[in-house]
């Protein structure tokens, strides 16, 4: 099967998630659309053109289109495979243009979450297909200054003591996850090294035991990665 991946910078690879669909038989087509490479239709190059679509985080705002100029087009992008029913994930900034995508208000939260933080499961989430069996919490990757509303027909997922809105369910199968279940150590490491570079607010302090947080919950957070992304690519099967 064939995944549409839209990256939006190249400090935000598809990390541990790519890792899980290629093991599970996929193939990525990764699009770099920040720097100009055109989305393709999702019934693209090959008789079977894509079954699933991951559009991934950047440091951009994605209210702000003047620094993501290709944002309208990811945006219709994750409505055509919605409407076709072949599963979206959006991650970080992913999941906030898939809020946008449907109407929803997309704006800067009163506090960024940098680091690994605890994220815990709603109700609605012990019976999803994605996250059945993973509650009642699970300590992930965040790191985003932004938030969303929930669009209409969006089903909460997730939620954490700073942001309220960390994942929702549109229809069967699209989702948007405001933590990064593709983060790795690296990943992690490259995003705090150029926190200053991202002419933010000074939050170095919120990194202070990083290295520890790592190390301790990384490892579990990988296995709900695995776990997940081969659920979510079932769904396309």
């Amino acid at each position: 099967m064939r995944i549409l991946v839209v990256q939006n910078s190249r400090t935000a690879p598809i990390g541990l998630v790519g890792e899980a669909l290629t093991d599970n038989g996929a193939t990525l087509v990764t699009i770099a659309a920040n720097e100009g490479e055109a989305i393709p239709d999702r019934d693209g190059p090959g008789k079977d053109g894509y079954a699933g679509l991951v559009v991934l985080g950047g440091p951009q705002d994605a209210w702000d289109d003047v620094k993501g100029p290709h944002f309208g087009r990811v945006m219709e992008t994750i409505r055509d495979f919605t409407d076709a029913d072949r599963p979206v994930m959006g991650i970080c900034l992913g999941a906030q243009l898939a809020a946008r995508a449907y109407g929803a208000k997309v704006y800067r939260h009163t506090t960024p979450e940098l680091g690994i933080h605890p994220v815990s499961l709603t109700d609605s989430a012990q019976d999803d297909p994605l996250f059945g069996g993973f509650g009642p919490a699970l300590n992930l990757a965040q790191w985003h200054y932004d938030t969303f509303e929930f669009p209409d027909g969006a089903v909460p997922l997730a939620y954490s003591e700073a942001c309220e809105r960390q994942a929702f369910r549109l229809g069967r199968a699209t989702y948007a996850f405001q933590f990064h279940p593709e983060a790795t150590g690296d990943i992690l490491r490259g995003w705090a090294s150029r926190i200053r570079d991202e002419a933010r607010e000074s939050n170095g302090g919120m990194l202070k035991g990083l290295e520890e947080s790592i190390a301790t919950h990384l490892p579990v957070a990988e296995e709900f990665t695995r776990a997940m992304t081969r659920r979510w690519l079932d769904l396309a099967r």
